[in-house]
Formats: C-alpha cells, sequence, structure tokens
C-alpha cells in the first residue's frame, strides 16, 4: 500500500516573551478546532519539566515537546526531527508552533522555510503576543528575542489588554503604528482569544531580524538537571508523583513570597488537579484533567538566583504527603 505523501501542511508560529499568554492562545484556538480535522501541536519550554506539554496532554491535545532550552539552537537540527516525527506520527493537517518566551524565532523560521521542508509544509503568516505593559520595562524593551520576535511576525497581538489602563494601549497603538515594516494585522484581545482566521493569513513580505545571530556564541546550555540558566533569566523545576498531594492553601501562600518571577505549574491539590499560571504577582488558576505527575517550573530573572534546596523544602511543606521528586 503508497503511504500518502505529506503536503503543504498549513503551519502556523506562535511567539511571545515568557508570561504573555502563548498557551492560553493556542488552547483558545484548539477549542475552535473544526471536529473533523487533525490539529497537532509542537512545544519548546525554557526549562526541562515542561509544564505546557503536560496541559496539553491533559486537554487531549497532540502534542510533542522540545523540553528545555531553545529549539532554534543547533543548527535547527531537534526542530527539524520533532517536525518530522509529528508529521509521520500524527499525521495533523495544521500545525501550531510554540517556541520558548527565551527563543529566537528566526531560526526557527529558517528551518521551516528550508529545502528539508518546503513541500511538506505551508508556512501561514507568524504570531506575536505581547504584554503592552511590557513596553514599559526595559527587562524586555532591550531584550534581543523580545525585539526580534515583534519584528519577525506578520501578525502582532496585545494580549491582556484588559489589565492595561488607556494609556497603556494608546502607547502600544503608538508603538505598533511606528513598526516597520507594516504589520498584516494589529489586534488588541484578552486571555488570548484569537479567532481561527489568523491561521489562514499568509506572510506578505519577509522580515528581518535585528540580532539573527542571537544564541549562535555559546549563552546557551544544555539541560542534565532540572537547572537551566540563559540570556539572564534562571530556571528551577520540580517532578512530583502522582501520589502526592497540595494543600491548595498553602501552596498558594508560597507563589505569593514571589515577585518580578514566572511560575507555571500542574499541580495535584486537595481542592483536584489545578494549573497554576503566575507573572510578576498576578496569578491565574484553572481546573484541568488528571496528569501523570505534578510540575512546577519558576523563572527568575537577572539577580533572583534561585535557591532550590530552601525552595524545595518550602514546597515540601505545602504537601498532604512526603514528595517524590524527579
Amino acid at each position: 500500500m503508497l503511504r500518502k505523501k505529506i503536503q503543504n501542511i498549513p503551519t502556523t508560529l506562535i511567539t511571545g516573551f515568557l508570561g504573555v499568554g502563548k498557551t492560553s492562545a493556542i488552547l483558545h484556538l484548539m477549542s475552535q478546532k473544526p471536529t473533523d480535522e487533525k490539529w497537532s501541536v509542537l512545544v519548546n519550554e525554557f526549562g526541562s519539566i515542561g509544564i505546557d506539554g503536560a496541559i496539553y496532554k491533559a486537554k487531549g491535545i497532540e502534542v510533542k515537546e522540545i523540553p528545555g532550552g531553545c529549539m532554534c539552537c543547533a543548527a535547527g537540527v531537534p526542530l527539524q526531527v520533532v517536525v518530522n516525527r509529528i508529521l509521520t506520527e500524527t499525521k495533523p493537517q495544521r500545525l501550531l508552533i510554540e517556541p520558548s518566551g527565551l527563543g529566537h524565532p528566526k531560526r526557527v523560521l529558517d528551518t521551516l522555510q528550508s529545502q528539508y521542508f518546503k513541500e511538506a509544509l505551508s508556512l501561514q503568516a507568524s504570531i506575536c503576543l505581547l504584554d503592552p505593559r511590557n513596553l514599559f520595562d526595559e527587562r524586555y524593551t532591550s531584550h534581543e528575542n523580545f525585539i526580534d520576535q515583534i519584528a519577525i511576525a506578520d501578525i502582532l497581538v496585545a494580549n491582556k489588554s484588559d489589565l492595561c489602563d488607556s494609556d497603556t494601549l494608546k502607547h502600544f497603538d503608538a508603538y505598533a503604528a511606528a513598526l516597520r515594516p507594516n504589520k498584516q494585522q494589529i489586534i488588541k484581545t484578552q486571555f488570548g482569544r484569537l479567532d481561527t482566521a489568523l491561521l489562514d493569513y499568509k506572510p506578505e513580505i519577509k522580515r528581518n531580524a535585528q540580532f539573527p545571530h542571537f544564541h549562535e556564541t555559546g549563552n546557551t546550555k544544555t539541560p542534565t538537571s532540572e537547572t537551566i540558566e540563559r540570556d539572564g533569566y534562571h530556571s528551577e523545576g520540580w517532578i512530583f508523583s502522582q501520589d502526592d498531594i497540595f494543600d491548595f492553601n498553602k501552596i498558594t501562600s508560597f507563589f505569593e513570597l514571589f515577585e518580578k518571577t514566572r511560575i507555571k505549574a500542574i499541580l495535584q491539590t486537595n481542592q483536584g488537579w489545578k494549573v497554576f499560571n503566575i507573572q510578576d504577582k498576578q496569578k491565574q488558576t484553572d481546573t484541568i484533567a488528571a496528569a501523570a505527575d505534578s510540575r512546577l517550573e519558576i523563572i527568575s530573572y537577572n539577580q533572583q538566583k534561585l535557591n532550590k534546596e530552601k525552595l524545595s523544602l518550602q514546597l515540601a511543606h505545602c504537601l498532604l504527603s512526603s514528595p517524590s521528586r524527579s
């Protein structure tokens, strides 16, 4: 029996810095998927724990992961291998790719546009999400990845607009209008609510990165544990067994100790399985289906070096049973 050739799979790159809401946006897009179509997600996370992958799997979404670090590194080889696996194993009719918030989009696009995928993929307009409030924060506006995620994008989305005052939104409007070349679409939304019509836009022009060689000079590190450092960011992660149950109130109080920190977790608590999504003191908690295990990742910036031993003890005190960490 002849194997059907894989051709012209619509593929959309969805970028954005840490905590901007990429996963929420993809979940919303997937919720609008036609029932007779098969879509897959490729996700790459900064840490090695794989919180987003666990969330997608709990939602019943076909997902492949490149955990730890940046899918744009190593000359695109990890990305090429995993995309090939998705195409051959899951045979999707549409592919959504979510790079790490610290991932540089240029080399990802270069791989997707390479001769290797010329027939298999039909690259659609790329989408970049940003939080308009970050345009006032030099941690973001001076960061090469933040700058180039926006520069490379065909469609720019101001997510979390419900959390912005009118002056912040006016500043975003002026910022977006000044971008050259012009964006195909400039959108404001909240909770990652994107229309699937955006997935059918085609890139109209070639967009150039200002820092195309960022990440090529040895500032990456292949993780051998759950600790990762890159570009001024420091990550610690934990995996707990499904037998470990967290006290919901205690773990919530623990998360409140952190400032200027990114926290993602999928945890079994005495109030059920929960997803915690925290960015600089702003917390979102949702109920989710049971996962294979509980996972937690904390990402801090610059001088906020995390003390993993101390944090592990604090987490142990939040458990109703003794932790079994990976």
